[in-house]
C-alpha cells in the first residue's frame, strides 16, 4: 500500500489536543459530546494558529450518536465556522472509530479530496440513553403523546425499556458482553487474576505520575461543567489510594465466579471459544471491575494534513503516518484482534517487529492487552510482555487508568504515541486498539 500522495507527499499531524478523560455520570456528564468536540477543536485552531477558513473537511469518530446530532462532524463544522462547502462525514468502528476517523481523512486526502482535515473522535457514555424498545410498533404507545397518556400501561403493553450501553457492549451474534471476551482471553491464554491486577496497578501508577508530572498538559484543554473545571482525567485521579496500595486490587471480586454465574458455568455456556478445559479447584476467574476500563466522556481533534501544505500553512508537523492496518477476528475474541492488526500496520510499512521503537497498546481489559502481548509472541516470536517490562509499552499510562471514552479512545492513543515518541526519543511508535465484533485497529507513526 502507498501512504503518501501521489507526489511522494507524507501525511502528518500538524496538532493534536483533547479534553481530559471525565468518569462517566460524573463531571462531563451534562455536557454534548459535540460541545466537548467543539470545545477541543477551538483551543487546538487557537493553539497551532490554523485559519479555519482552511479546513477542506472534518472526519469524526463516535458510536453512539444521538438524534440531536445524527452527523455529529456536520454539527460540528458548522458550529465552528467552517467553510459550508466543507465535507463532513461521521464515522463508526465501534471502539476503534477514532482511529477510523484518521483514517478515513487520510485516505480522502491520498486520492485528492482535500488537503487539510479536522479529525475529532469524541463519545459521552453518560449520555447513551435507555431507550424504549417495542414503543412505535404498539398503537398505544406509538407516539410521544400515546406514550405519555398510556404511561402507567406501557410495560404491560409490550414495551421494554433497553440500557443502550450494556446493550452496545453484548456482540449480537455471539451473545458475549465485552467483560465476557476478556475472560475467554485471560482463559485461552492462561492469564492469573494476579497476574492481571499487577498490570492494572501498573498502568495506574504510569499514567498518575505521568499526570503529576505534567506531561499531558502540552496536549490537553480543561473543561468547565457548571462550578467544576476539569483539568486532568478523573478516574486515575480519584483511584490516588490504590495507586498508593496495589493490594487493594485483590480485593475485587471476579466477575465470572460470582452467585450469579460460577467459572465452570462460564465454560459451559460459552466454552467452544475456549481451547483449554476446566478443571475444578484449578480454573481461575480473572477478570474484575478494577482490571477492566471505566466508562468515560471526552473528545480529541487532530490537523491532519501533508507535510507540503502543513508547511505553506505555517504548521509545525508532530509525526507521520507511516501506514496502518485494520483486521478482523471472532467476536468472542474482541481483543485479540490487536494483535493481527499491528502486524497488518507493520508489513504494509515494510519493516519489523524488532523495528517498532515504541507501543500504545489499548486496556479495554487488563486479560485483552496481555491476551495481545502473548498472541504476538506465540505466532510471531516477538515478546511484548519483555518489551513492557523495558518501558517501551504505555509508558504513561494507557486506558485502564485514563478511561475510555469509546469514540475518543483513538485520538487519546495518537496523543500518547506522541507523548511516547518525545519523551521516550524514539523515532516511531505503533498504536493498536480493539473493538467489540472483533475489530483490531493499529496506527503506526514516525517522526518527522
Amino acid at each position: 500500500m502507498r501512504f503518501q500522495t501521489s507526489d511522494g507527499d507524507k501525511l502528518v499531524i500538524a496538532g493534536a489536543l483533547r479534553t481530559p478523560i471525565g468518569q462517566a455520570g460524573k463531571t462531563l456528564a451534562d455536557i454534548e459530546s459535540y460541545e466537548l468536540g467543539c470545545q477541543v477543536a477551538e483551543a487546538l485552531f487557537k493553539k497551532t494558529g490554523l485559519d479555519r477558513s482552511k479546513i477542506d473537511g472534518v472526519v469524526a469518530g463516535e458510536i453512539n450518536q444521538s438524534s440531536r446530532a445524527p452527523n455529529v462532524a456536520r454539527v460540528m463544522a458548522v458550529k465552528l465556522g467552517l467553510p459550508l462547502e466543507s465535507t463532513a462525514a461521521t464515522v463508526a468502528n465501534n471502539c476503534v472509530s477514532g482511529y477510523e476517523a484518521l483514517v478515513d481523512a487520510s485516505r480522502r486526502i491520498l486520492i485528492g479530496e482535500g488537503s487539510v482535515y479536522l479529525v475529532s473522535g469524541l463519545e459521552s457514555m453518560s449520555r447513551i440513553p435507555i431507550y424504549l424498545k417495542g414503543a412505535r410498533e404498539n398503537s398505544k404507545t406509538a407516539t410521544v403523546d400515546k406514550l405519555k397518556a398510556n404511561w402507567a400501561e406501557a410495560l404491560a403493553a409490550g414495551v421494554d425499556a433497553v440500557d443502550g450501553v450494556e446493550e452496545g457492549l453484548t456482540d449480537p451474534i455471539r451473545n458475549l458482553n465485552m467483560a465476557m471476551t476478556a475472560e475467554v482471553a485471560a482463559q485461552n491464554y492462561g492469564l492469573t487474576k494476579d497476574t492481571l491486577d499487577g498490570y492494572a496497578h501498573q498502568s495506574y501508577k504510569k499514567a498518575y505520575d505521568a499526570i503529576v508530572a505534567g506531561k499531558y498538559r502540552p496536549y490537553q484543554v480543561s473543561v468547565k461543567a457548571g462550578d467544576e473545571l476539569l483539568e486532568d482525567d478523573e478516574f486515575i485521579m480519584s483511584k490516588t489510594g490504590m495507586v498508593e496500595n496495589p493490594d487493594r486490587f485483590k480485593k475485587a471480586s471476579p466477575l465470572f465466579d460470582s452467585k450469579y454465574m460460577s467459572l465452570k458455568q462460564f465454560y459451559d455456556m460459552y466454552g467452544e471459544w475456549i481451547r483449554v478445559k476446566f478443571e475444578e479447584g484449578k480454573s481461575q476467574a480473572t477478570t474484575t471491575l478494577f482490571n477492566a476500563c471505566p466508562r468515560s466522556d471526552g473528545a480529541g481533534a487532530i490537523i491532519l494534513t501533508t507535510e507540503k501544505r502543513a508547511k505553506e500553512l505555517g504548521l509545525k508537523p508532530l509525526a507521520a503516518l507511516k501506514s496502518w492496518g485494520m483486521y478482523g477476528v471472532d467476536p468472542a475474541y474482541m481483543g485479540i484482534g490487536m494483535a493481527p492488526a499491528m502486524k497488518t500496520a507493520i508489513d504494509r510499512a515494510g519493516m519489523k517487529w524488532t523495528d517498532v521503537k515504541g507501543f500504545e497498546i489499548h486496556e479495554a481489559f487488563a486479560a485483552t492487552a496481555m491476551g495481545t502481548m502473548r498472541h504476538v509472541k506465540e505466532n510471531w516470536g516477538f515478546d511484548l510482555e519483555q518489551a513492557n517490562a523495558d518501558g517501551k509499552v504505555n509508558p504513561h499510562g494507557g486506558t485502564l487508568a485514563m478511561g475510555h471514552p469509546l469514540g475518543a479512545t483513538g485520538l487519546r492513543v495518537v496523543i500518547n504515541q506522541l507523548m511516547h515518541m518525545e519523551h521516550k526519543n524514539v523515532e516511531n511508535c505503533i498504536g493498536v486498539i480493539c473493538a467489540g465484533g472483533g475489530v483490531g485497529g493499529s496506527v503506526l507513526l514516525e517522526k518527522v
